[in-house]
């Protein structure tokens, strides 16, 4: 299967002792930047291995990045990044002994700033000075964000793309970390975010507020979160009036396009190894209303005493655990018989670089040659998708008349504590016989008759 490494999903990983470390080999160009040391290694500090693959990801593009720069001769030498780190440790110094109102010992650090800046070396005291003012480039902590944030994979690199867009923005404007303030970040919204479909505005509003926030907390820019250039930035409607097709949204299956993704002949021009995974998968969420992502990282213990017991997701309240339906147990019992506790119950997947991106395209490359689509004019993706089985899920389980409450606790969606006391604040969750019963009040529809 193409994307498979000779570790599979232990890729980049070594066990030591119990913790994973994240080992990679330094090309050779990069060896005097290291020390000369051939391989890089970091401790991923867990001894789960699931979290370890999760960082791993992560980390790998990371290094890739930072050995790339290496080589274009971005990252200099150990003493100019020495002097940058020494800036900025003075302006966190600086910013707080300011906060104290201690005009003394202000005095006392800027005079020492200002003596060591003279001190150093030409390129050296650049990388100080810039620190010192603050004067990087917007993208500069970008990384560090997004390492603070532990978002999954496939969030940190969509939120890593909004932010890159905005850097190239401001790198077109020459505009640096101390250019941005109120009338620039207005300038982008109305510019660049504005235009955008409003579900794809509002994630790159929270991106931005997200890495300023960052900034604010960790003195890298001047001023309290109040003061984030973000804060109040609403993106402006542009009409009232709602035109046909404007309000269109991805939506459930209809009954006939899930047969055809069912029970429809497998189509040509995909492997037929892949239809038992695509399927499978398919008919898990379908009748669990579990994400794509929860369906196909799940390991054989997690699948016991008639549960899919979830231990991480996508929210806080994705950790759940969702009873199986009795129209699931042939395909359990299939996928964990003779498996290790540790094994993935989809294992085809366990050894690809990205499983999620790949299963992605071989299903809508699957739904599409079955004729299952929906895109519209303006609108990026389809439709109808895999979390279309998520939403048929949830509409089946309403229309059986199940609690909204318990379809909620079955599917992974908090309750909002702000607007739901009752069920917010004070429940501890569906009962196990009522997330069972809400999970059996659905059911596929039949295959058409021969």
């Amino acid at each position: 299967m193409a994307g498979k490494s000779s570790k599979g999903s232990k890729r980049l990983l070594d066990l030591r002792g119990q913790t994973w470390w994240f080992r990679m080999a330094i090309p050779a160009s990069c060896r005097d930047y290291f020390s000369g040391k051939t391989m890089y290694l970091q401790s991923l500090s867990t001894s789960d291995l699931k979290q370890a693959m999760a960082q791993r990801d992560i980390l790998e593009r990371e290094v890739r990045t930072l050995f790339a720069r290496v080589k274009s001769g971005q990252v200099i030498s150990s003493d100019e990044e020495m002097a940058e780190e020494r800036g900025r440790i003075y302006r966190e110094v600086i910013s707080v002994t300011r906060r104290e109102g201690d005009n003394e010992a202000l005095h006392e650090i800027v005079l020492a700033a200002e003596e060591e800046e003279r001190s150093l070396k030409a390129k050296a005291r650049e990388r100080f000075s810039r620190a010192l003012s603050g004067d990087h480039p917007v993208d500069h902590y970008f990384e560090a964000y997004l390492a603070s944030i532990k978002l999954a994979p496939k969030t940190t690199a969509e939120r890593r793309g909004v932010l890159n867009r905005f850097a190239r923005w401001c790198l077109a404007e020459k505009l640096r970390l101390p250019d941005i303030n109120r009338r620039t970040a207005g300038r982008y919204v109305t510019e660049a975010i504005e235009p955008m479909d409003r579900s794809t505005a509002k994630k790159h509003m929270t991106a931005l507020r997200g890495y300023w926030e960052y900034l604010l907390m960790r003195g890298h820019v001047e001023g309290e979160l109040k003061d984030s250039p973000w804060a109040g930035q609403e993106v402006a409607s542009k009409k009232r009036r709602v035109e046909r097709g404007e309000r269109e949204e991805e939506r459930p299956y209809t009954e006939d396009e899930l047969k055809r993704l069912l029970y429809a002949p497998f189509p040509k021009g995909i492997d037929p190894e892949w239809e038992p995974l695509l399927r499978d998968a398919l008919m898990i969420s379908c009748l669990s209303g579990m994400r794509q992502a929860e369906v196909l990282t799940l390991w054989v213990e997690e699948v016991h005493d008639n549960v899919f017991d979830i231990q991480q997701g996508k929210t806080e309240a994705a950790a759940r655990k969702v009873p199986i339906h009795p129209a699931l147990k042939e395909i359990v019992t299939r996928r964990t018989e003779g498996k290790q506790p540790k094994d993935w119950l989809f294992d085809e997947v366990a050894e690809l670089r990205d499983p999620g991106d790949t299963f992605g395209k071989r299903f809508n490359r699957f739904r599409k040659l079955l004729k299952v689509d929906d895109t519209r004019p303006g609108k990026r993706r389809s439709l109808v998708n895999f979390h279309s089985a998520r939403k048929w899920f949830v509409t089946q389980a309403r229309h059986a008349g199940e609690p909204v409450e318990t379809i909620k606790d079955v599917v992974g969606h908090k309750a909002d504590k702000k607007k739901d006391i009752t069920f917010g604040v004070y429940t501890t969750g569906a009962s196990p016989a009522q997330m069972k019963a809400c999970v059996e009040a659905v059911s596929l529809p039949e295959a058409a008759k021969s």
